[in-house]
């Protein structure tokens, strides 16, 4: 269960070496706490009923569900590393040991096309934290994916701004903060987003780590402007994951010991003090990414996006299952194939996969 760690020189597991011994109280719940808290909302908590419960009074000490956790209950994303032992070192800290879980909810639904799992965290700083985990290997779980490219609003999303207003009811006293990574982290700014306004003067912030954007329909309203300056949104410097979309909004570009895709590993990322490593700049594989990615999103109509969605989905299903890279497309799907040449839909500028850096292989 203990692969070594394969990570940046500074990362969140230094962080809790370092500064796990400071609570809440002596140093403010910052941006990789939030990082930690959702790279944990990836585990698989089926096992552990007693966490489904939404009654706060009932959420379960984080040192009373690490000790019986097994390798069944490792991460469900698309990551090759584990995060049990992240767990592990979090619950032995000082800062989050007093951190209590509830609230889990795991949701797969193939009629609706929907894929959605959170979990909640009681913060001893008085405060609320719900996570949203980001895709796992489930064929429904890629089928929303590639909805959110045409959908005004996939079924996760819609859950999402459910679930966080049914936590935060639960807890009336405590402010909200809200996060997520990869398709997690566009669940908690959608739903940062469109939960309402009073709930919204309660929430303290909102983090998109890695995330998808959204387009400037979105981001050019009322409900987006009350919490602009409250979401959060990192990308590392090459991150093809966070760009899906676009991001209008403002974001920070984080460092990673990784490349390209994967850079969108959270245990690679940088981390010095209670802050990120920053960089000025993406990439220019980054950059590249952006600029196709930008290029033939704008070339679709909505429904030529629906058409290639289902054609591309039907083509790494053939045979109903799907293999998946880590952090990739399923391995079954060949790049050459990622050309929408059904119904007529333009291809990928050039007809070729996004350029690469040097040195990349």
């Amino acid at each position: 269960m203990d692969k070594p760690e394969k990570t940046a020189v500074t990362t969140v597991f230094d962080y809790l070496r370092w500064r796990g011994d400071l609570t809440f109280a002596q140093d403010a719940f910052n941006e990789v706490d939030n990082l930690i808290l959702c790279i944990i909302a990836y585990l698989n908590f089926r096992r552990f009923p007693e966490l489904r419960s939404r009654d706060a009074d009932k959420a379960v000490l984080m040192s009373d569900i690490v000790p019986r956790m097994t390798a069944e209950d490792e991460q469900q994303g698309l990551s090759p590393n584990n995060y049990i032992p992240l767990m592990k070192l979090a619950a032995e800290s000082c800062r989050f040991a007093p951190v209590r879980l509830f609230g889990y909810e795991t949701v797969r639904d193939e009629t609706r096309e929907m894929q959605l799992d959170a979990l909640s965290f009681l913060l001893p700083d008085g405060t609320l934290f719900c996570a949203f985990m980001g895709t796992d290997r489930s064929l429904v779980g890629w089928k929303e994916n590639l909805n959110l490219s045409y959908m005004d609003a996939v079924p996760a999303q819609i859950g999402a701004v459910e679930y966080v207003e049914d936590m935060a009811w639960r807890c009336p006293e405590r402010p909200v903060r809200i996060g997520g990574h990869s398709k997690g982290g566009n669940l908690a700014a959608y739903a940062a987003i469109h939960i309402p306004e009073a709930l919204q003067a309660r929430m303290l912030d909102a983090y998109n780590n890695d995330g998808p954007g959204f387009r400037r329909d979105v981001t050019d309203t009322a409900e987006y402007r009350r919490i602009a300056a409250k979401l959060h949104t990192y990308i590392p410097a090459a991150s093809i994951v966070g760009v899906l979309l676009e991001h209008t909004e403002d974001y920070t570009v984080v460092a990673s010991s990784s490349r390209a895709i994967m850079q969108h590993e959270p245990l690679t990322w940088g981390v010095l003090g209670s802050r990120f490593i920053r960089q000025e700049a993406r990439s220019e594989f980054g950059k590249a990414s952006d600029d196709v990615v930008r290029e033939w999103l704008a070339s679709l109509s909505p429904q030529e996006r629906k058409e290639f969605s289902n054609a591309l989905f039907d083509m790494f299903t053939q045979g109903g299952t799907v293999r998946v890279e880590p952090y990739g497309l399923p391995a079954n799907l060949h790049v050459d194939f990622v050309t929408p040449c059904h119904a007529g839909i333009p291809p990928w500028p050039c007809a070729r996969p996004p350029p690469r850096s040097p040195g990349i292989p």
